[in-house]
């Protein structure tokens, strides 16, 4: 089991949180991808619903460590973080965008 902890990949405003993670299962969907989540508070609870789940990139670069080693997932988002130093802003970006596009249900046309 890997090491990967998704926590290192969060990054929570506001009432949102925004997830970025990697699939790599040798499918035509593998990639580096972005979930944002939205939190509503109700009697106290709080309820955290899926807004997107979107590919940032199919590309997953060439780290320097063998896909079986615990650091691997970290070491390929930190590569493409690096690449993409706005990335959070770019998201916010995105996120604002979707929100203002969203239907009535508040679900968007996700890419």
């Amino acid at each position: 089991m890997r090491s990967f902890d998704q926590l290192d990949w969060v990054h929570a405003f506001d009432d949102y949180e925004m997830v970025m993670y990697l699939q790599q299962e040798g499918t035509e969907d593998d990639g580096i991808y972005m979930q944002v989540l939205e939190r509503t508070v109700e009697d106290g609870a709080q309820e955290w619903n899926i807004l997107y789940d979107r590919r940032l990139s199919s590309v997953i670069g060439t780290p320097s460590i063998t896909r079986e080693d615990p650091a691997y997932e970290d070491e390929v988002l930190r590569m493409y973080l690096n690449e993409h130093p706005s990335l959070v802003d770019d998201e916010k970006a995105y996120l604002k965008k979707w929100l203002a596009e969203s239907n009535g249900d508040g679900r968007g046309d996700d890419e």
